[in-house]
């Protein structure tokens, strides 16, 4: 039986993240808030987002390369398209989230971005589509008779 928790034997042998690759999927998961206006670029977030590398590193080794990839990526993407453009370019092509991930852009899209996306909404990306609403992991208020909902209605 396995227990999620263990960390991947090929893991334990990994050297870390190199700080100029910790730089790069910061300012991935800043863009990622100012395209989807999520959430802010407060640096509250940046220990988080390197728990959940960390995490994603330790129970699949494979991961410390996808963030390598990806910061190779979006360099060249940025020569190519400059700043503003590089991330709308991995925000939004289509043929970059067609599975299976075997190229690095499909790589830098599916295994990091979606992935830091997900990661921002549970850290109260919801908050920024408009009212206090509650999800999991924010409580936005009661369901108070006459109030408004604190839930989004269909």
């Amino acid at each position: 039986m396995s227990d999620i928790n263990t960390q991947h034997y090929l893991s334990a042998q990994l050297a870390p993240l190199g700080i100029t690759t910790l730089d790069a999927m910061w300012q991935l998961f800043v863009h990622i808030g100012k395209f989807w206006r999520n959430l802010d670029d407060s640096p509250t977030y940046q220990p988080l987002l390197y728990s959940f590398m960390a995490n994603r590193i330790d129970t699949n080794p494979l991961y410390q390369q996808y963030y390598a990839t990806a910061q190779t990526v979006i360099a060249q993407l940025i020569q190519e398209h400059g700043q503003e453009g590089a991330y709308t370019f991995l925000f939004t092509d289509a043929s970059a989230n067609q599975p299976p991930a075997l190229t690095p852009l499909t790589i830098t899209r599916q295994k990091v971005s979606n992935e830091f996306i997900a990661l921002q909404l549970s850290l109260g990306g919801f908050k920024s589509f408009g009212g206090a609403l509650n999800y999991p992991g924010y409580f936005g208020g009661a369901n108070v008779p006459g109030a408004p909902i604190p839930y989004r209605s269909f």
